[in-house]
């Protein structure tokens, strides 16, 4: 009994990261030995990989039942729940600030540079690809990501450390989507300005992200609906390459402003 409270103290979110990244990571470059390429062309393995991807719900059920008590895994289930933890503002906030954030970057680059106004709803939106978009991303990630690695690195490390660090796990497990070929970011390139835009986007929505999770009584539903209503806004409305870039450092601004605020929060403490 000693040992594993001793285990609790230090490895769930080393386990957690180890089962989260380790999957994805192992079948691809399983994968990758199978067709002799960097590069994953063949449907079913690129399948495979996107399945593999849901590793974040497998690594949380193994925190939550070989590290958690029965009153927390309570909390945790009851946290997704709970829609009573947000208050309206705080849906405000969720709901409009994806939208809000983009539509401004595409404003400024029409505004500063030589292009046109482009806020485009893309083709490829309907109802079969929002409903897909809610169950392959927003729910199996922040049932970890906010769920069980936030939490457990703000046990361990300041605020500002645990999104931080979590932003950059967090984008380093996207990585196998860009050797698939026909995913969005296999379009983008490896190491491309895009590539880099892309990282940097997830790091900079990773401070956000962990500003809504605190001040929402840490609700995983509060990150669930917010990282749906990201996705769905990335995907529905298109843009020029500028207004990407515009939208990105808008992100980085407020992160930069989350983290400050946070910087001073501690210091008032001392």
């Amino acid at each position: 009994m000693k040992l594993k409270k001793n285990n609790r103290c230090l490895n769930p979110i080393y386990r957690f990261f180890l089962i989260s990244h380790g999957i994805p990571f192992f079948i691809t470059g399983l994968i990758m030995l199978l067709e002799k390429s960097f590069y994953i062309t063949n449907p079913f393995y690129g399948r495979l990989i996107y399945f593999a991807l849901i590793s974040p719900i497998f690594a949380t059920l193994f925190v939550l039942f070989y590290f958690y008590n029965k009153k927390e895994r309570r909390n945790y289930w009851y946290s997704i729940i709970d829609f009573k933890r947000i208050t309206w503002k705080w849906y405000l906030l969720i709901l409009s600030f994806p939208f809000l954030i983009r539509f401004s970057g595409a404003i400024i680059d029409a505004l500063f540079t030589a292009n046109i106004f482009q806020f485009n709803i893309s083709t490829n939106m309907n109802f079969t690809y929002a409903v897909i978009l809610l169950f392959f991303g927003p729910i199996p990630e922040e049932l970890g990501w906010r769920g069980i690695a936030l939490p457990e690195l703000q046990k361990k490390y300041n605020f500002n450390v645990a999104v931080l660090f979590l932003g950059f796990m967090w984008a380093v497990w996207h990585l196998p989507l860009f050797f698939i070929e026909g995913t969005y970011q296999y379009h983008l390139g490896l190491f491309t300005p895009l590539f880099w835009n892309f990282m940097l986007g997830i790091i900079f929505t990773s401070v956000v992200y962990g500003l809504i999770y605190n001040k929402t009584n840490k609700s995983i539903f509060a990150v669930i609906l917010f990282h749906y209503i990201g996705n769905l806004t990335g995907e529905t409305f298109e843009m020029t390459f500028n207004a990407e870039l515009i939208s990105t450092g808008l992100r980085g601004i407020l992160a930069f402003s989350i983290i400050v605020y946070y910087i001073k929060k501690k210091t008032s403490l001392w």
